[in-house]
């Protein structure tokens, strides 16, 4: 399958993407709603690439509608955000490599510590047709709230 040409990222957003950000991941269910999941991700400078594993719903709605759109919000600052819409490359991480540099930058450890025996990691890359970061009120100045306690 041909991969559409990626648009590029604006770099007065690139903070958002090499920090530590959770996105949340759109896809397309077989009753054609939507399913939305949170995903730690990695940024290559052109490429927003994200892991699951085969027995996920997320996986199985790629591969059978390969339309994606991952919403990337600032950690501390949700004003400011990054929307990808697009087309997902899936490819198989045999050697793991994708997710143990997931585990290197989120988690500090060499190797991903999760996953069960037989679990078959895939790597997700977006390939963005649209690109968009609304400029929205209070983006450089957000209210603040404190943490609050249980």
């Amino acid at each position: 399958m041909g991969y559409p040409q990626t648009k590029p990222i604006p770099a007065s957003l690139h903070d958002i993407l090499t920090d530590l950000p959770i996105g949340h991941v759109a896809t397309i269910r077989p009753d054609g709603r939507l399913s939305v999941n949170p995903v730690s991700l990695l940024w290559d400078g052109t490429h927003v690439r994200l892991s699951t594993i085969k027995s996920r719903q997320k996986y199985r709605n790629l591969v059978r509608d390969p339309r994606i759109a991952i919403s990337i919000p600032h950690r501390n600052n949700p004003n400011r955000y990054v929307e990808l819409r697009g087309i997902a490359e899936l490819a198989d991480d045999g050697d793991r490599s994708f997710i143990n540099a997931v585990a290197r930058h989120y988690l500090k450890v060499d190797v991903y510590p999760f996953d069960r025996p037989g679990d078959e990691r895939v790597t997700i890359t977006i390939h963005a047709e649209q690109v968009s970061a609304p400029d929205i009120p209070l983006a450089d100045a957000p209210p603040a709230a404190p943490d609050r306690t249980v």
